[in-house]
């Protein structure tokens, strides 16, 4: 996991900037520091009857089948695709995979 914001004391001190990497020595050093929240980049927690990454993207082209011949609605499409690629699985994997094609 990477932290999304600040890791910050109860106090407003910053202990961790925003792109460090934790790992459970952190967050055990951070708990003792009195920081109770951590935002973090994607979704490290998957929620009960949330669909995964692949079964997503699936019903998004579903949902756009009838419009592909639609140069704006397929930008949207791709564009949803995309934010969901971030948010999952990050910046760089989106890239790398950009770059695959």
């Amino acid at each position: 996991m990477v932290l999304a914001k600040d890791a910050v004391t109860p106090e407003g001190q910053v202990l961790c900037g925003a792109g460090t990497k934790l790992s459970e020595e952190l967050i055990a050093r951070l708990r003792k520091q009195g920081v109770l929240v951590l935002s973090v980049k994607g979704r490290p927690v998957k929620q009960p009857g949330e669909k995964s990454l692949s079964e997503r993207l699936k019903a998004l082209d579903e949902r756009f089948s009838k419009v592909k011949k639609d140069p704006v609605l397929r930008a949207l499409e791709h564009l949803i695709g995309e934010y969901w690629i971030v948010e999952e699985k990050g910046e760089e994997f989106l890239e790398k995979l950009k770059a695959s094609k």
